[in-house]
């Protein structure tokens, strides 16, 4: 466990020396009264995409925490759904997983399945019922 949490606390700090490198990068960017129009556009673009890298991280650095939370309780490793022990690989792969291996297939075939739109003779049908 000692090298799991290790290479959690590894990538909790890289994270947050990325997210100060980018809030470093932000600080430095080009000013409304600097610049054209292009220049504002890029900027504007660079601050949404910032945006999403920043909550994206944000995201990562709580899973983190509550793997490292859960090695401390002496509770990780134990898949949240089924209660088996997660893979050593799984979780050295992904040290902040919460699922094993079968239920995470389990998980996104369920979501595959969601994501099948309706077939386009039933769009057709439901649309003229009111013909």
């Amino acid at each position: 466990m000692k090298e799991i949490k290790g290479k959690l606390l590894d990538m909790q700090k890289a994270i947050m020396d990325d997210i100060e490198v980018e809030r470093n990068k932000s600080a430095t960017a080009v000013t409304d009264d600097i610049g054209d129009d292009i220049d504002h556009a890029n900027e504007e673009r660079n601050r949404e995409l910032y945006q999403l890298l920043a909550e994206r991280d944000q995201q990562k650095l709580k899973q983190i925490k509550n793997a490292i939370d859960s090695i401390d309780a002496k509770t990780y490793g134990i898949c949240e759904d089924c209660g088996d022990k997660i893979g050593k690989a799984r979780l050295i792969a992904l040290p902040f997983t919460k699922l094993c291996i079968d239920c995470k297939s389990e998980q996104e075939r369920l979501k595959g399945i969601e994501k099948i739109p309706d077939s386009p003779v039933q769009n057709y049908t439901s649309s003229n019922d009111d013909v």
